[in-house]
């Protein structure tokens, strides 16, 4: 069970990263919308020089939207978050879900004055505490562990 809260938090991380910005987007539209024609053209000019002179850069492709299913187990997966905190509930819920957001573990402990170890344990501790409240509240989960 404890795999399926922690694949379960990954993939709610991941339909986050996937909605769309609607703010973002139409801030750089509307910048790109006032350079004129040769600043366009020499910007790209410019891109493809850099690009052919031996520092070859991949695409940034933008990823796919997030399915209407992935956006309602995400909205249910972050109601379980603050059941996930212990005596320091903010510091606890914050390592949780920025560890499945992709955040390294050596950012995770300079930001949060903590060890390697100690940062492994918040997760372990969370995903349990979680675990423990859906136990409580489903017979389905009880029967799982």
């Amino acid at each position: 069970m404890r795999d399926a809260v922690w694949e379960l938090l990954l993939e709610a991380a991941d339909t986050l990263r996937r909605l769309p910005n609607r703010e973002q987007g139409w801030l750089t539209a509307a910048a790109r919308a006032h350079w004129p024609d040769y600043v366009r053209n020499t910007a790209e000019e410019f891109a493809g020089a850099v690009g052919s002179a031996g520092r070859q850069t991949a695409p940034v492709l933008r990823p796919t939207p997030a399915r209407a299913e992935a956006i309602d187990r995400m909205d249910t997966v972050l109601l379980w978050l603050p059941l996930a905190g212990g005596a320091n509930a903010r510091r606890d819920v914050s390592i949780l879900f920025e560890l499945a957001c992709g955040l390294r573990v050596q950012v995770l402990r300079q930001r949060f004055g903590c060890g390697r170890r100690t940062v492994y344990d918040v997760r372990d501790r969370g995903v349990a505490r979680i675990c423990g409240w859906l136990r409580s509240q489903s017979e389905l989960c009880r029967k799982l562990e």
